[in-house]
């Protein structure tokens, strides 16, 4: 009797549950086949994978666990520049050859921006599905790694302007307390910057800095500067801060790779300007 009385509510109850049980079951076939994909080096195909959880418009753990993945995922794209050139270990990978095949349409969709359009050849990965993680995911215990990769926006070349100074001096403020590696992360950028402008400053005729009037002295970004003694005192500035923040660097408790810039600052040599033009 019961059971005549109640089966069309129980029935209703049973679909949904079962619904419920085969979308979460669904939601963890998606992220074991990206992780067997990644565990083949296929990166690429491992993106793909999470497609239906990247594009669902339901939030759930499984999504925001799926943007954290695919954002690692494509950084191992990211192409890096060393001594003026690109590192082309990473830029011929399937990965790349793929997404360079379909012209990156795809993964526009999937990221939710126009991040890859018109940059695969040069910088790559802009940390969209980081933005999209902190955008739609707010709370996220990411959050702070996030914010930190999203000072560059993926940009490989450390950007030497006052904006983005500022912006790491924000970041190191609202987390230095944390005692996080990427604070640790954010004084080694501090200290390239800083040694990249002493450099340009000081070797104006050695560096391509100067060569290439790429904004540092007369008519730049330190247009200030109206004589050699105030550049030379500005440079002196500069180099102060290096050092402050290679010994904070230094000073990590993670095993952050060590900086070898550093001696090379204090012996005063002729380098560093590369990181404010190429890369670090």
């Amino acid at each position: 009797m019961f059971l005549r009385k109640h089966w069309i509510p129980l029935s209703v109850l049973l679909i949904a549950t079962a619904a419920v049980s085969l979308y979460s079951h669904s939601e963890t076939d998606l992220l074991t086949e990206a992780e067997k994909l990644t565990s083949t080096e296929k990166y690429y195909e491992a993106i793909l994978a999470l497609e239906p959880l990247l594009m669902s418009e339901k939030k759930s753990e499984a999504q925001e666990e799926a943007l954290w993945l695919a954002h690692q995922l494509a950084k191992k794209y990211e192409p890096v520049i060393q001594n003026g050139y690109w590192n082309s270990g990473a830029a011929e990978t399937a990965f790349w050859q793929k997404a360079k095949a379909e012209n990156t349409p795809r993964l526009n969709l999937l990221v939710g921006g126009d991040f890859w359009a018109g940059a695969m050849y040069y910088f790559g990965y802009d940390y969209g599905f980081l933005q999209r993680l902190i955008d739609e995911y707010p709370n996220t215990p990411k959050r702070p790694i996030a914010e930190y990769y999203l000072i560059r926006k993926g940009a490989v070349v450390l950007g030497a302007d006052p904006a983005t100074i500022q912006a790491y001096h924000a970041y190191i403020q609202k987390y230095e307390k944390t005692g996080r590696a990427e604070v640790y992360m954010a004084y080694r950028d501090l200290a390239h910057i800083h040694h990249g402008i002493w450099a340009a400053l000081t070797f104006p005729d050695k560096s391509d800095a100067g060569t290439r009037h790429a904004g540092f002295g007369h008519g730049g970004y330190y247009n200030f500067i109206e004589d050699p003694e105030k550049e030379k005192a500005a440079a002196a500035a500069h180099k102060a801060e290096s050092e402050k923040y290679y010994v904070k660097y230094h000073l990590n408790p993670f095993g952050l790779p060590e900086d070898e810039s550093f001696q090379r600052l204090k012996n005063n040599e002729a380098f560093g300007w590369d990181f404010i033009l190429y890369g670090c």
